[in-house]
């Protein structure tokens, strides 16, 4: 079943959004108040409108009320975004979506009751000095209560043992959730497998104990 959705601003970071929701296969509605960006962006969105996204009246119109999320990503003007941000959440919207760029900015928003507050520069930071120090780690997604999912290449350190012997979970208290070599995925992994250089694993677990993995892949 098709989604909707509705992105006020189209800047490089809202159109992104808007593009690949819309690649998706999802309803999409776009706005700005720039008439550039949103003549831009109209012929690959499902609507484009051309209105200020602190318009209460004008969203109103624009029934962004029955979207199942709207996604505030007005990032060039703060005061802009905490308002719109403060609209949306006033005409009754399900999720509410918002980009900050600051702490300051993500504390108002958290306020204001934004179900979801992106920061892309500070996440984007953040995966690069993650893949910096931790070249092995492939990928990693967040959980809350210091739980992450994370995705590790083995190097030559560990190839040639067998996961039992290794012992993840009874050393680290990691899970393994599943191995992947080549085209073929096994979950969950025998503990007689025997480890190759380049194995691909997915393990769950705390922050402090993913840290102690990096040391030893």
């Amino acid at each position: 079943m098709k989604r909707k959705f509705a992105v006020i601003g189209l800047g490089r970071f809202g159109s992104t959004i808007a593009l690949e929701l819309a690649r998706l296969g999802n309803e999409v509605l776009g706005i700005d108040s720039d008439r550039r960006r949103v003549d831009e962006i109209a012929d690959h969105v499902t609507y484009a409108a051309l209105a200020d996204g602190e318009d209460e009246k004008a969203l109103r119109e624009l029934d962004v009320a029955n979207y199942d999320a709207v996604i505030v990503a007005i990032g060039e003007n703060i005061e802009a975004n905490v308002l719109c941000s403060l609209v949306v959440k006033g005409l009754g919207v399900k999720q509410v979506w918002a980009k900050a760029v600051s702490h300051n900015h993500h504390r108002i928003l958290a306020k204001l009751g934004v179900n979801r507050i992106v920061q892309p520069e500070f996440e984007m930071g953040q995966r690069v000095a993650q893949a910096l120090n931790y070249p092995m780690v492939l990928d990693y997604i967040y959980l809350g209560h210091d739980q992450y999912v994370v995705e590790v290449r083995a190097t030559e350190r560990i190839a040639g043992q067998t996961l039992g012997k290794l012992d993840f979970y009874g050393r680290l208290s990691l899970k393994l959730l599943l191995v992947k070599r080549d085209r073929k995925t096994l979950a969950p992994p025998p503990e007689d497998w025997l480890v190759q250089e380049d194995d691909q694993f997915l393990f769950v677990g705390a922050l402090a104990n993913l840290r102690l993995l990096a040391l030893e892949l």
